[in-house]
């Protein structure tokens, strides 16, 4: 049937084909994924300070596995000498979402009494992903001589995180009383 000299034609390809194989199942399970929770680890925030101008900046280096839904915040908190400045004596402020360098969402702060607090979107929509990459720009009261942003992110559909505190430290979530753990706050200090 097959001659000695072709007995390679049969033996070469069956080898590559379950080297494929294997390479393939290999490259799929070994591939990580990171769920909501995991999502801190992979968050890059930079904040810097000149003068009265506040600007910073997020971006996930990786997006998680599960469904992206829910708000997220950016509170905003200004010190001269230690003590926490009025959000009322903030000028300007903005944030803005990006994908693939465009604009895709803009937005003004809330003043609260303590600072600002920004609310935008964290979902998927056709082809647009809200929340994954942004920019905020703050006008900072004179006085100001340190500034922290505090980035609040969610994976729950809420009624609103329902607080005044640009820290986050306790954030109310108001009718999510059944549901422990669904937020995490990240935080950066510009001087």
């Amino acid at each position: 049937m097959l001659k000695s000299g072709n007995t390679w034609m049969i033996i070469i390809p069956g080898f590559l084909m379950i080297f494929l194989f294997i390479g393939g199942w290999l490259y799929i399970t070994g591939e990580e994924t990171i769920d909501h929770e995991d999502l801190q680890e992979h968050v890059q925030m930079n904040a810097d300070m000149e003068g009265e101008q506040l600007d910073a900046e997020w971006n996930w280096t990786e997006l998680p596995d599960e469904e992206l839904e829910g708000e997220d915040y950016m509170g905003i908190v200004a010190y001269e000498n230690g003590d926490v400045l009025a959000g009322d004596e903030f000028a300007e402020h903005e944030l803005q979402l990006y994908q693939d360098d465009e604009v895709i969402h803009e937005t003004e702060a809330t003043v609260v009494d303590e600072g600002l607090i920004f609310e935008f979107p964290n979902r998927l929509e056709t082809n647009d992903v809200y929340g994954y990459e942004g920019s905020i720009s703050v006008q900072l009261p004179e006085a100001a001589d340190e500034a922290e942003v505090h980035y609040l992110h969610t994976w729950m559909n809420h009624a609103g995180q329902g607080g005044e505190d640009p820290t986050f430290a306790d954030p109310p979530f108001p009718g999510m009383d059944d549901y422990d753990n669904f937020w995490w706050v990240e935080s950066e200090t510009a001087e």
